[in-house]
C-alpha cells in the first residue's frame, strides 16, 4: 500500500536530486576553470587542452544525465501520483539535462 507520505518523499527526492545534480555542474565547470586558466599559454593567448580533460568531460556529461534521468523518474511518479511536486521534480531534471550540454566554463575563461 503506497502512502501520500511515500508519494511526496518521492517529489523531494526529485528534486534533491536535481539539485544535487546542479551542484555537480557547478563544481565541474568550476574546477575544469581553474585548470583551463593553468593551462593558458600567456604568449600566444591559446588553451593547450589535454585529451584526458575531453575524456573527462563526456564522463561528466554521462553522469549528470544519468543523475536528471533519475530525477525525472521519481518526479514522474509523484506527478502520476496527482501532486504538485512532482512537476517542480521534473522542471528541474529537465532544465539540468539541458545545462549539462552548455559549457560555462568557456564563458568565464574570456
Amino acid at each position: 500500500m503506497v502512502t501520500k507520505h511515500r508519494i511526496m518523499k518521492q517529489g523531494i527526492l526529485s528534486i534533491s536530486i536535481a539539485l544535487i545534480g546542479f551542484y555537480f555542474i557547478y563544481w565541474f565547470n568550476h574546477s575544469l576553470l581553474e585548470h583551463m586558466t593553468t593551462l593558458t599559454n600567456p604568449k600566444e593567448n591559446t588553451i593547450e587542452v589535454p585529451k584526458t580533460i575531453l575524456t573527462i568531460s563526456k564522463t561528466y556529461r554521462i553522469t549528470t544525465i544519468c543523475i536528471g534521468l533519475l530525477s525525472l523518474y521519481f518526479g514522474i511518479i509523484s506527478f502520476l501520483k496527482k501532486h504538485k511536486i512532482g512537476s517542480i521534480g521534473i522542471l528541474l531534471a529537465v532544465f539540468l539535462i539541458i545545462l549539462t550540454f552548455i559549457p560555462f566554463w568557456q564563458y568565464a575563461i574570456q
